[in-house]
């Protein structure tokens, strides 16, 4: 077999890459093409540490099938760590600095969707990634519009290494405004925001997106506005960044929607993204929101969020392209 070069840095990058923020997401993302994947989290740890290198070349068959690269296992195991790092940036647009810390000094491919860097860290592993402005879905919790999703923009930006946000909905026919501060701990975002209107408390906690930032997902946790009958309710929420509108275009998407696949469809057209006549991310989207659940938490699981996050971001490329 022949040798196999970088394996520790070619890790490191495929994590960044596929969005896994720890060596049980990577395996994961393994075991997806391959249940028998030898990356198990024992041979991750001693792979990426550099204690020892894969003995079995059916670990870069895994390999390329994870990362949906068409050079193959081959170039995988033995290619320099500058042309790996060349073929993942192209393939993932990922950012000419990212490439950088990495050794490679060519060109980058075109990152126009990622957000603007942070200058108090990476946008790939901090709150830049969030930074920008989105269209958030959620749930209705208005006992009037139960059923339905509702729909507002919500912006972030980094000021001092803190997450600023403002949220907007239409409720009754009028702009209620949401604004508060956050934190991320490298995985998990949570932001406070408080209804000036109200005086009320909101809480928005989700996965930080995988690279470049298209999707995210979580939980809003708060109380119905302008409801006398009003309980403390959770639900899931999405974050669809947005590409297409000005701040006041994407406003205009603040209002309920039918949970339906064209109705989504609809909303991602207007956002920037791709058409695709199966619909599958809409169908995802709307079962992560909407799922019936047994149990007495409300979880989104961090790799649901990712694979709607890979389906956007090809469509995000189809129409960038």
């Amino acid at each position: 077999m022949a040798q196999a070069v970088e394996i520790a840095q070619k890790l490191k990058l495929t994590s960044i890459a596929l969005g896994c923020l720890t060596r049980k997401e990577l395996c994961s993302a393994f075991a997806r093409v391959n249940p028998n994947t030898l990356m198990t989290l024992q041979n991750s740890y001693n792979w990426q540490s550099g204690r020892s290198i894969p003995r079995s070349f059916s670990i870069f068959e895994d390999w390329a099938a994870a990362l949906g690269i068409d050079q193959g296992p081959h170039f995988v195991m033995s290619s320099s760590l500058g042309e790996f790092v060349r073929v993942l940036g192209e393939k993932f647009s990922l950012p000419a600095d990212l490439l950088k810390s990495f050794g490679y000094d060519g060109p980058a491919a075109p990152s126009a969707d990622l957000p603007p860097r942070d200058d108090g860290g990476s946008i790939w592993t901090g709150g830049g990634l969030l930074r920008g402005s989105f269209l958030a879905v959620s749930p209705s919790w208005s006992p009037s519009q139960r059923g339905r999703l509702v729909c507002g923009p919500l912006t972030i930006d980094v000021v001092n290494e803190t997450l600023v946000a403002s949220y907007q909905e239409s409720v009754l026919g009028q702009t209620v405004p949401f604004s508060g501060t956050g934190t991320t701990d490298g995985r998990t975002c949570q932001l406070m925001l408080r209804c000036p209107a109200t005086g009320d408390g909101f809480l928005m906690a989700f996965h930080l997106p995988p690279l470049p930032g298209n999707f995210a997902g979580g939980i809003f946790a708060g109380s119905a506005i302008y409801d006398p009958n009003s309980e403390p309710t959770a639900s899931s929420i999405v974050l669809l960044r947005n590409h297409a509108l000005s701040v006041d275009e994407l406003a205009t998407l603040s209002q309920y929607l039918a949970p339906e696949p064209d109705v989504m469809s609809d909303q991602l057209a207007k956002l920037g993204y791709a058409a695709d006549a199966d619909q599958v991310a809409e169908r995802e989207i709307l079962s992560l929101l909407l799922d019936e659940r047994d149990e007495a938490t409300i979880t989104v699981r961090r790799e649901r969020v990712t694979a709607v996050a890979v389906l956007l971001d090809r469509r995000r490329l189809e129409t960038a392209a």
